[in-house]
């Protein structure tokens, strides 16, 4: 974080199901991506022709049923250890705020209550704007906020970020229920697999914005599974504390950083790739990583306790020629963070790695390839790293097509961000190693590195499978979503 830091009657049951209305499109729910040449390409699936809102209060366990598009309208909160399902192939829907001033639309899971949202690799579930194609912008709407009761550095009546007091007065609940935090390693907010958030985030004030996926205090026993943020308002990923673990992340032309780490996270995360679009209007720091460890105003209650994420297998990406408008850090641990990185690739940055502000106590930077258009890396502790300058960062990756990107709504993108095999094979074919990366944090409940690539960065050759296809999208502007 750049960053620091009412009693409404609950709607029945029976309302929440019939308030429903037509929305244009066809009902069958059916439809395909379009993968006529390869991953990337538009989201062209059928979507049902009935909407429903939902309540802004769910204090009881609810299903939300893919025959319908799904519309969050203002803030809206998760209560009362109720659980939020979402079946695989769901719409959702944030409306847009009417004034800049107005009540952003975002979904907060409390403390105690869970998010199980599984789609799959053929029907994910999106989370994206209720604005019609080609009027899609970032900050539509405020994104998904998961608090759960897993350990962080800081005191549990922290409150997360990007919330104004009467987001909560006003239908009657209490301000305690943003805090995040607490004494379960392994605590559980459920589960978001093959989905994506579109369009989301809202900036109240420098330091107190939501992101796409926001995430307070969630343990270990959370799973967190492909997932794709794009054309977010600010970070992609936010980390506030908690132990929970990650593989196959997307952020896709996000207004600030990434990922961001902070108040004490311990996890570990593997295979994720994030890129920069070119026309996009971006804050001043726009950084793929950037990693802090107890920032203010916070109540420090474990001083002991460092943000330390354990990475391996990341594509960090900005552009792909040098920009003055673009002066920003592929990766950045700073404010005593710790970190542990490994086999993989930044470039497209001015700066590539900058670990100078972080601490090196038990921390580890090696085995990837670091590319900075100004400085490749601000630091001295660093293993086996591979460095560039170059005024091409795609000619020192040699990936397959990481830059083919949506410029200004002019193109349809196909990125690639495989690694070549010929003619001249990329320098990330090879050199991976796990030897530094072992964990050791209080979080070690995790996932176990996959440590069979040979490759560095979160994809591999030309000629293999993309874990990407069928799922994400690079288009998500024009995206019919009728």
């Amino acid at each position: 974080m750049k960053k620091n830091s009412f009693l409404i009657i609950a709607l029945s049951l029976i309302v929440f199901i019939s308030a429903c209305k037509k929305d244009q499109g066809s009902n069958t729910g059916s439809g395909n991506f379009d993968r006529s040449s390869s991953a990337g390409l538009e989201d062209t699936r059928d979507i049902p022709n009935t909407t429903q809102t939902l309540p802004n209060v769910i204090s009881s366990s609810t299903t939300l049923t893919s025959d319908k598009v799904w519309i969050v309208n203002g803030p809206t909160f998760v209560t009362n250890n109720a659980t939020l399902t979402i079946q695989a192939g769901t719409y959702i829907k944030g409306v847009k705020k009417p004034t800049p001033t107005s009540k952003p639309s975002f979904l907060v899971i409390t403390k105690g209550a869970k998010l199980e949202a599984s789609g799959t690799e053929a029907n994910p579930i999106v989370f994206t704007s209720n604005e019609a194609a080609n009027s899609r912008t970032p900050g539509n709407w405020g994104g998904i906020v998961l608090l759960g009761n897993g350990k962080t550095n800081v005191a549990t009546t922290q409150a997360i970020e990007g919330m104004k007091p009467e987001y909560m007065t006003d239908l009657g609940l209490s301000t305690d229920i943003i805090q995040y935090g607490g004494s379960i390693e392994a605590d559980n907010s459920g589960t978001l697999k093959y989905v994506r958030i579109e369009f989301a985030g809202d900036v109240i004030s420098d330091g107190n914005e939501l992101n796409g996926l926001t995430l307070g205090g969630v343990g270990s026993g959370t799973t967190l599974d492909h997932i794709q943020v794009s054309y977010g308002a600010d970070d992609a990923f936010e980390f506030f504390g908690g132990s929970a673990n990650a593989k196959y992340l997307v952020s896709y032309g996000n207004n600030d950083d990434d990922f961001d780490f902070d108040q004490g996270y311990q996890g570990s995360i593997q295979f994720a790739v994030s890129v920069k679009v070119p026309c996009l209007t971006y804050s001043s720091s726009p950084n793929g990583i950037e990693s802090n460890n107890i920032t203010s105003p916070v109540v420090v209650v474990d001083a002991s306790r460092l943000t330390q994420p354990v990475l391996s297998n990341f594509t960090i990406l900005g552009e792909n020629a040098t920009s003055a408008s673009f002066n920003s850090t592929g990766t950045l641990f700073r404010v005593n963070s710790a970190y542990k990185v490994s086999n993989s690739i930044v470039a497209g940055f001015a700066t590539g790695a900058n670990i100078s502000g972080g601490t090196s106590t038990g921390s580890f930077y090696g085995y990837s390839l670091v590319h900075g258009f100004t400085t490749a890396t601000v630091g001295t502790t660093f293993t086996s790293i591979t460095s560039s300058t170059a005024t091409s960062a795609n000619g020192f990756i040699r990936l397959v097509n990481p830059f083919n990107v949506n410029v200004c709504l002019t193109t349809k993108p196909i990125p690639d961000f495989r690694y070549l095999t010929a003619p001249t094979p990329s320098p990330a074919a090879t050199g991976a190693n796990f030897s530094g990366i072992s964990v050791t944090h209080p979080g070690g409940a995790l996932t176990a590195f996959d440590t069979t690539p040979a490759y560095r960065g979160a994809f591999g050759a030309n000629t293999a499978a993309r874990w990407d296809d069928n799922w994400a999208t690079y288009t998500p502007q024009t995206n019919p979503y009728l």
